[in-house]
């Protein structure tokens, strides 16, 4: 059931996927001020990709139709966490490779150990589970239509405005090498560090599916 859940969503944005196409072109920009911003962005890009199943579902009044089905509304929400995770790997995976390719035009050059990925790996898992819990129990909850400001636009714009900040901060003086110098603890301090910020993203995407489930059950169409 939950494979024909995740089946029937991706099938039902098949509009949306070209879309795809695009979100390699963003990560590579992201990655103008260092190549270590690609595999977050990328990986947010993805998750933010899933939105179109909340698209397509209320353009072709799919709960309706999924409600005529056996399936229970708990398979509905598993599903969809299903395929955005399946998304948020993709992002991942294929984030690195462009990292690779952004590091050649990118002002500031990455200099570290192959080691300093897996920090930035786990800290786009966190970024994942954040913004999921920002925007996926909105977006159950209300719909699309209803929920697309405060469950797509807002999580995007607080996305960008992390990014900016963080490009602001790093660009004062004395603070050139922050990010490099976070990754160096993170380095040295490798189990500690990554096995914390995966076991805080794995408790938030599950506080984000147990929220999602509850507002989805109880939501009347």
């Amino acid at each position: 059931m939950m494979k024909r859940m995740v089946l029937l969503d991706w099938n039902a944005m098949k509009c949306f996927h070209p879309r795809i196409l695009l979100l390699p072109v963003i990560s590579l920009a992201a990655g103008f001020i260092t190549a270590l911003f690609v595999v977050p962005t990328n990986v947010f890009l993805f998750l933010f990709f899933t939105v179109n199943t909340f698209a397509a579902e209320e353009k072709g009044d799919l709960n309706k139709l999924y409600l005529t089905l056996p399936v229970k509304r708990s398979s509905v929400v598993s599903g969809r966490y299903v395929l955005s995770i399946c998304m948020g790997l993709t992002g991942l995976l294929t984030g690195i490779p462009l990292a690779v390719l952004a590091d050649s035009f990118s002002l500031s050059h990455y200099y570290g150990s192959p080691g300093w990925f897996l920090p930035v790996a786990a800290i786009s898992c966190l970024l994942f589970s954040i913004f999921n819990l920002c925007m996926f129990p909105i977006l159950f909850k209300m719909g699309y239509s209803k929920g697309k400001f405060w469950g797509m636009f807002v999580p995007a714009a607080l996305f960008g405005g992390l990014y900016g900040a963080w490009v602001a901060i790093s660009a004062l003086p004395g603070n050139e090498y922050l990010l490099f110098d976070a990754l160096e603890y993170a380095g040295k301090h490798m189990f500690p560090v990554n096995s914390g910020i995966i076991a805080a993203a794995t408790l938030i995407l599950l506080c984000s599916f147990l929220l999602s489930k509850k507002l989805y059950s109880n939501r009347d169409f």
